[in-house]
């Protein structure tokens, strides 16, 4: 005997979306006509909450500018700190040890995290902190010659983070 493929047969995984997909819409009701629908994405409003305060919609607008800005102003400073690399190669430190020579310098990975918090001055509504990543870069050589000009290998990491503040509409170091 073959299963039924109809729409009454469901298999116990089927029956488990079902009853998420219930679960899920459980209290809704469908949008009526003349009300506002929301965007695939948009969180539902609250039930009997008033909409927020003209005074909120503008802070979170400001917070909306400043986070964007921020992300902004981080990526141009993680572009020119992995910019420094040439700088950075002419600068390496160089020490002889036992076997030879080491030389090294200080490189940077492009991963950066950030968040923004709010605060209480009303100068500078805004902090941002932005975490990257400094690599050493590292070569060893028998000649001090041969570690400068070597195969140069990521030897370490560490992680930095900065704290900059939003005032006047701007990110300032």
């Amino acid at each position: 005997m073959q299963p039924r493929k109809d729409l009454f047969h469901i298999g116990a995984s089927g029956l488990l979306v079902l009853l998420l997909f219930c679960l899920a819409t459980a209290g809704e009701t469908p949008p009526q006509q003349g009300t506002p629908s929301l965007h695939p994405g948009e969180p539902h409003p609250p039930h009997n909450q008033p909409p927020p305060s003209p005074a909120s919609s503008v802070e979170e607008e400001e917070e909306d500018r400043a986070r964007a800005s921020f992300d902004l102003f981080t990526r141009q400073w993680m572009q020119k700190l992995v910019r420094t690399d040439d700088f950075q190669k002419k600068r390496m430190q160089i020490r002889q040890t036992q076997d030879g020579f080491v030389a090294e310098y200080t490189g940077y990975l492009p991963y950066r995290y950030t968040t923004i918090k709010l605060t209480q001055s009303e100068l500078t509504p805004f902090i941002g902190t932005l975490t990257y990543y400094k690599k050493t870069m590292r070569s060893v050589g028998k000649t001090k010659e041969q570690a400068m000009s070597g195969l140069f290998e990521h030897a370490e990491t560490s992680q930095v983070s900065e704290i900059f503040r939003y005032t006047k509409g701007e990110w300032v170091y």
